[in-house]
């Protein structure tokens, strides 16, 4: 097998499993464990309403990647109020993301609330249950990752397809100059 060959299949290989990989981390509602965080695409409107400004992270528009830091120990202990933070809910059997707009110390329980949400639609996280705090956010990460979460099929194709496309070029062009 000639060298460019073997370099253009080696390439393509990496391609797809990494492809691959990320795929099924995306199917199965996962992310990388980087350094105790974790990357998650935003599903739901709860959080993009209206932006308080006087805080890090002021809103959080639907399909926004977010940059979660994960509690763990006495880290629930340095959550403010108008932080973002991460809790599990039974109820949607998901992870949930909501402002803090209360702390009440002495029984460690968090008040949250989605900005999006009515009035009074609050729910209260013990320390203990708060998974992560919201460090960053970028939309246009987030519709990045969506298009390719919905297209990783056709963009594995695509990268095979431009792959092979170039060994024949390159394999015609070395033709013609013979």
């Amino acid at each position: 097998m000639k060298p460019m060959t073997k370099a253009l299949l080696t390439v393509a290989v990496i391609l797809v499993i990494a492809l691959a990989a990320l795929g099924a981390l995306i199917s199965f509602n996962k992310s990388p464990d980087l350094l105790d965080s974790e990357f998650r695409v935003i599903v739901s409107g709860s959080m993009d309403g209206e932006p308080h400004p006087e805080y890090a992270i002021p809103t959080i528009p639907i399909n926004s990647l977010i940059a979660v830091h994960k509690l763990q120990g006495d880290d629930a202990n340095n959550v403010k109020v108008g932080d973002v933070i991460g809790f599990y809910s039974a109820k949607l059997n998901a992870n949930v993301y909501h402002r803090v707009i209360a702390i009440d110390e002495e029984n460690k329980v968090f008040t949250t609330h989605g900005d999006a949400n009515q009035p009074g639609a609050n729910e209260s996280v013990a320390f203990d249950r708060a998974n992560g705090i919201v460090v960053n956010v970028s939309h246009s990460a987030g519709e990045f990752v969506t298009f390719v979460k919905q297209n990783i099929f056709f963009l594995v194709a695509a990268v095979i397809l431009i792959l092979i496309m170039s060994e024949a070029v390159y394999y015609l062009m070395k033709t013609w100059k013979e």
